[in-house]
């Protein structure tokens, strides 16, 4: 029945089309359920007759079917038309003529007043729910989920029961005990909950599809991950096993065509009781509605072959015709347009499509040669490719094309690392060998405009290039550019991420084989230099950091031996306090975040007046360019050694960073007092003097009691320290 049909038609008004799409339908096999929301919006529009005229067709069409089916097509027309004496009277027919003569029919019927005046809906919910009971069948009760099991009808004509929940067995008449319960589907969980616990348990690490079903069942057709776990953790799994358990239960979830899984967090897992196949299920996600560009539709595929090998069936070739298809439009669509770039995405896609086994659309289209061909930056076109493999097929077109040497040494400085070894193969089948070496030379000269070409020198297996630089020249190159990457990155957050992961990666490459093999390149001097680098650089992370200074320290171990210096004497170390130290990293910010920001924007603004060579504007932009990057570089390397100084620091007994010392002059008994904290926290209005100056180095490391010459407030004399104290 064309439910849907009907009712825009009866929405239009027009209701002689919705009796003839009624009447096409009736011959048919239609769900109740149907029936009764046509004839309902039928009622709602006001034509009550007309529906029951309808209704009577219907079960005048279905005369001689099995009574059973033809009586849940009464109850659906009745309960649509409970005013109908006619309905009424044949839907009660119809019970005594399917269930008379069944034990205990008298009794339910009389209890359920179908024709002593009781309401439509209660008086076939009464009959429909308990003429289905037999002994040992089980129920639950639709507002508070007790579950109770059927022991028998009294001879007063009561349903004695058994409640699980009070243990303890009742009675109910018939229409109360429909009022509240229904049957409950054995298949539910709540049915599985009544027997003992630990075969419970038991099914629910061996049955776990099963399961799923009847926790689905039990809340209404789908659970949620955070409902499965309140109901499974901790009575039937323990809860440290509940995270390996889900896992194991989205894995059974995906490969039962029963159910699907919807959502993240929480992921819902839905039930389908008719079954769904897998390409229902795609048809209905999410990914499958928003694709639109080739590479989405790839993803999708691909997602789609890896399914149905998991459930050990066989892509439905309907399904990814319907992909193809919709490649082949957008190829088509872009390729008259000025998105070449997609065209050639698509055809690539196509292709790697059919690598796969699936069949072609049917759809003639250029290839990828062709469109690369009409391209005006193929390099460019071939780079902005996101997706790793279509970068084979699009390298295989380029070398077909007549400037195929050219593209492939633009490729040099576009590429990503891993097609680099592929477009060097294909420059040297092209007669171009130097390509390779003087890309090498511009990369050495400026990584952080080159980094991959960099990171392919250095993880190269053999020579690449003839003059090609030596672990330790490269290893070097690598380390400021890992520093660079932290504070002169050109690109945005996200590229300056993925750079930073490049290297990490590239210097743990092999287990550090080709990091070992720089340092055996490197006498103590130059390991030396490689462990300030290596300090300094924020971005190599812990862990790469702490493996790769402990193969320096097993190459190098006198580089770490060293007599313990006094915090004032520690060169590598600024000491400062905590508001200092915040006050220098908010400098540091508006530097790169406000007033180099606002200079390059000055430099371009001066640049587009003209002639560079007399624009003063554009000059004066570039010194003061200059010397905001000489002044961030200082900085960032003073925070790179900045220590904030904590009360811990501050020797007791002894004058130290950190230290209130109370000074007393021999000659006359005055005190001085002053404080010895950071160069950044230096105040001598108010006695704050910096630790590196020559007054506090003199002092440093004295005790109480202890008499020197000093020069304070410019006079020379004999002081005495009196007393010390903490000055954070």
């Amino acid at each position: 029945m064309n439910m849907q049909k009907i009712t825009n038609c009866i929405g239009k008004g027009a209701f002689g089309e919705a009796e003839n799409v009624w009447m096409a339908a009736v011959r048919d096999d239609p769900a109740p359920e149907l029936v009764n929301k046509a004839l309902c919006a039928f009622v709602a529009a006001g034509k009550e007759d007309m529906a029951e005229t309808l209704g009577w067709a219907l079960l005048e069409a279905h005369a001689e079917s099995p009574k059973a089916q033809t009586l849940a097509l009464a109850c659906a027309a009745y309960l649509a038309l409970p005013n109908s004496e006619e309905l009424r009277n044949q839907t009660a027919e119809l019970f005594k003529a399917v269930h008379d003569g069944s034990e205990n029919f008298e009794e339910i019927y009389k209890a359920a007043g179908l024709e002593t005046g009781q309401s439509a809906r209660r008086a076939v919910r009464t009959l429909q729910t308990c003429l289905a009971l037999t002994p040992g069948m089980h129920l639950v009760n639709r507002f508070d989920g007790r579950v109770i099991k059927i022991i028998k009808l009294t001879p007063m004509g009561e349903f004695e029961f058994h409640d699980f929940a009070d243990r303890c067995d009742e009675a109910l008449e018939p229409k109360l005990l429909a009022d509240e319960f229904d049957p409950l589907d054995e298949a539910d969980f709540r049915a599985m909950q009544l027997g003992q616990a630990e075969v419970v348990a038991q099914q629910v690490q061996k049955e776990i599809a099963r399961v799923l079903i009847g926790l689905c069942i039990a809340n209404a057709g789908q659970a949620d991950s955070d409902t499965i776990k309140q109901t499974l953790v901790p009575k039937y799994l323990p809860a440290n096993k509940w995270s390996s358990w889900w896992g194991r239960a989205r894995t059974a979830a995906k490969k039962n065509e029963n159910l699907t899984l919807e959502g993240r967090s929480p992921v819902t897992v839905v039930y389908h009781p008719a079954g769904r196949t897998l390409e229902d299920e795609y048809l209905a996600s999410q990914a499958y509605r928003a694709a639109y560009h080739p590479i989405d539709w790839l993803g999708v595929v691909r997602n789609y072959i890896r399914d149905a090998s998991a459930r050990g069936g066989k892509p439905d070739a309907n399904f990814t015709a319907t992909v193809t298809a919709a490649i082949a439009q957008r190829v088509i669509k872009c390729a008259g347009s000025a998105l070449l770039g997609e065209a050639l995405e698509g055809v690539l896609a196509l292709e790697i499509m059919g690598k796969m086994g699936i069949d072609p659309p049917s759809e003639s289209l250029p290839g990828a040669t062709e469109i690369l061909s009409k391209i005006k930056d193929p390099a460019k076109a071939v780079a902005e490719l996101g997706e790793a493999d279509l970068w084979p097929g699009a390298l295989l077109a380029v070398h077909e094309l007549s400037n195929a040497a050219e593209i492939f040494e633009q490729l040099l400085y576009l590429a990503p690392l891993e097609q680099l070894d592929t477009i060097a193969a294909n420059l040297l089948d092209l007669g171009k060998s130097d390509a390779a070496s003087q890309a090498v030379v511009k990369a050495a000269m400026s990584p952080i405009e080159h980094v991959d070409l960099c990171l392919w020198v250095w993880l190269a297996r053999e020579q690449i290039v003839a003059e090609q630089p030596s672990k330790l020249a490269l290893l070097m190159k690598l380390l400021d550019l890992a520093h660079e990457i932290d504070h002169n990155w050109p690109g945005d957050q996200a590229s300056r991420k993925d750079a930073r992961q490049k290297v990490r990666q590239a210097l743990a490459a092999r287990n550090y084989a080709i990091y070992q093999q720089a340092l055996d390149e490197a006498d103590e001097a130059m390991g030396s230099v490689i462990k300030t680098k290596i300090e300094r650089t924020d971005s190599l992370a812990m862990a790469v950091s702490e493996q790769m200074m402990n193969r320096l320290r097993d190459k190098f171990f006198s580089l770490f031996v060293k007599a313990k210096v006094n915090p004032w004497e520690d060169e590598s170390v600024i000491w400062t306090t905590e508001a200092a130290l915040e006050a220098h990293q908010e400098e540091m910010k508006v530097l790169k975040e406000v007033t180099m920001p606002a200079n390059a924007k000055q430099i371009g603004e001066a640049a587009e007046e003209g002639d560079l060579r007399e624009n003063a504007d554009w000059q004066a932009a570039i010194e003061e360019r200059d010397m905001l990057v000489a002044r961030a570089r200082k900085i960032q390397d003073e925070l790179i050694r900045a220590r904030a100084i904590h009360i811990t620091h501050v020797p007791k007994d002894s004058v130290g960073v950190g230290s209130r010392v109370t000074l007393r002059r021999v000659a006359d008994g005055e005190t001085f007092e002053m404080s010895f904290l950071g160069p950044w926290d230096s105040d001598t209005a108010n006695g704050i003097y910096a630790y590196t100056t020559k007054l506090a180095k003199n002092l440093m490391g004295k005790k109480i009691g202890d008499t020197l010459s000093l020069e304070i407030a410019g006079q020379q004399g004999q002081f005495t320290i009196d007393s010390l104290a903490a000055a954070i």
